[in-house]
């Protein structure tokens, strides 16, 4: 999976945030801001990735538990199946 190139990234002010651009203006009103996690989550998935690849890019970068980074990682995808950016 990966996503499409109807967002892009942006750092502004600090902070790192995902905005439509193209046709995907008129469907998508307003922007989704990364955190962290968010931001390595979405570095990753510019290439092709499994999400066993994202739960093991969270667990090198975090220290967290197994269960909690996939827990977060299928919490991110979701989001962004909902905001139709993952392309499966």
């Amino acid at each position: 999976m990966k996503v499409n190139d109807h967002m892009i990234l942006r750092e502004i002010a600090g902070e790192h945030i995902l905005l439509p651009v193209g046709e995907r203006i008129n469907t998508f009103h307003g922007i989704m801001s990364l955190n962290g996690s968010g931001l390595l989550l979405w570095q990753k998935l510019q290439q092709d990735c499994t999400e066993a690849e994202l739960i093991a890019a969270v667990l090198n970068t975090y220290d967290v538990d197994s269960e909690t980074a996939a827990k977060d990682v299928g919490e991110f995808l979701l989001q962004l199946k909902q905001a139709e950016v993952l392309i499966p």
